[in-house]
């Protein structure tokens, strides 16, 4: 059997060309549906994860798919925004802790998520190297963040403005880095986050003020222009906005409106026990309430089934194109066989059989498979090997 396999393959390296061609049919074919397989498993796998840790998501009504994908991967927008009002009718139920999201600024294509300390405590999110933030303007950097800005605790990021043309909407603050958090594998790894009251900031809703500068005096100091009572002096009228906080400036930002009017983009909700998220969910029936409770495993289901439909169509695709391989691999043996004849004839007249000239070809195609389902293997590997390095909407 070894003298077989010898022939066999010193037939195969003869005629590599041919045979590297068979080989890469033969692997692309295997590594195609293998690999759409595994990548829409990875992906489905990772969107359900992060979906069953959510317990309840609460926010304004209309699109649920909106919604969801908003709270959970902080893509696109909600159907319209919530209020703090919201976090506290989610808070004075008694039967969830509220943490507020809101999602709405971007800051070098990434999205600057506002919330609490109590989200980072939620999700489990630690934090390599750095702290949490400190003051209003801090912000903390996912991991893929701070590798892809090459950005270290302690240096600056900038938000970009919603509009340019917006003169009295949102507007750029220079954010301090204190930290950067521990890779988890989520969308946490590829956004900013900050305190709520810095994301508010950002909207324009709260402000610090500061002297405006008269060019020809040099004077860089920075002073804290709030009097006793938190005002600002009658004799400093002329005001500029800051957009950078630091020690100086810190406690003249204030806010203007009544805080329950504050928006917030969604509240994530976390039900003490099974009997409190049933009570809490029937606090949000009423066909006219302005706001909406889902279960996120619920909604990321329904959009898995259209991708699972998907992967059904292609998967019978990907069959019609392996049977269609396999003819023409099978009439392409045929052909070698022919061509072989005259080889075969000396072989038989040496006194070799037809079995062993049936066993010759069995062989060469036995290793042209082995070496396709080696490089399927490797292919796969490799292929899992990125997926899991990659951050997608879940």
């Amino acid at each position: 059997m070894n003298g077989v396999f010898f022939l066999a393959g010193r037939h195969a390296w003869h005629h590599r060309g041919r045979s590297a061609v068979l080989i890469a049919c033969l692997t692309l074919t295997c590594s195609l549906p293998l690999g759409m397989e595994l990548f829409s498993r990875h992906v489905e796998t990772r969107l359900t994860a992060r979906a069953v840790a959510t317990p309840l998501i609460v926010g304004a009504a209309g699109s649920r798919f909106d919604l969801a994908l908003h709270a959970l991967y902080f893509r696109g927008q909600p159907p319209r925004e919530s209020t703090m009002r919201e976090v506290q009718r989610v808070s004075d139920s008694g039967f969830a802790k509220a943490i507020p999201l809101l999602a709405r600024f971007k800051a070098q294509g990434f999205p600057i998520v506002g919330t609490t300390t109590q989200y980072l405590s939620f999700r489990r999110v630690s934090i390599a190297t750095g702290k949490k933030w400190e003051r209003f303007g801090d912000c903390l950097l996912g991991a893929n963040v701070a590798k892809t800005l090459t950005i270290d605790p302690g240096d600056s990021l900038t938000s970009e403005p919603e509009n340019v043309f917006d003169m009295d909407g949102s507007f750029p603050l220079r954010m301090r880095v204190t930290g950067v958090l521990a890779e988890s594998g989520s969308p946490d790894d590829d956004a900013i986050f900050v305190d709520i009251h810095t994301a508010w900031i950002i909207a324009g809703i709260g402000h610090g003020h500061a002297p405006a500068r008269n060019p020809a005096v040099e004077d860089d100091s920075r002073g804290d222009l709030a009097n006793a009572e938190g005002s600002i002096p009658a004799h400093d009228a002329s005001l500029v906005a800051f957009t950078e906080i630091d020690e100086t400036n810190a406690s003249s930002f204030h806010f203007h409106g009544e805080r329950d009017q504050f928006p917030v983009s969604a509240i994530i909700a976390v039900p003490h026990d099974d009997e409190a998220e049933t009570l809490l969910m029937g606090r949000y029936l009423a066909d006219d309430d302005p706001s909406q409770v889902l279960k996120p495993v619920e909604v990321v289901d329904e959009l898995l089934d259209f991708v699972v439909r998907v992967r059904r169509a292609l998967l019978v695709a990907f069959a019609a194109m392996v049977s269609g391989t396999a003819a023409l691999f099978g009439l392409l043996i045929m052909l070698t066989v022919k061509l072989r004849q005259r080889e075969f004839q000396t072989m038989f007249r040496l006194g070799g059989s037809r079995f062993l000239m049936a066993k010759l070809v069995g062989a060469e195609l036995l290793i042209l498979l082995s070496l396709s389902g080696l490089m399927t293997v490797v292919m796969m590997v490799c292929l899992a090997g990125i997926l899991s390095r990659i951050t997608f909407v879940g």
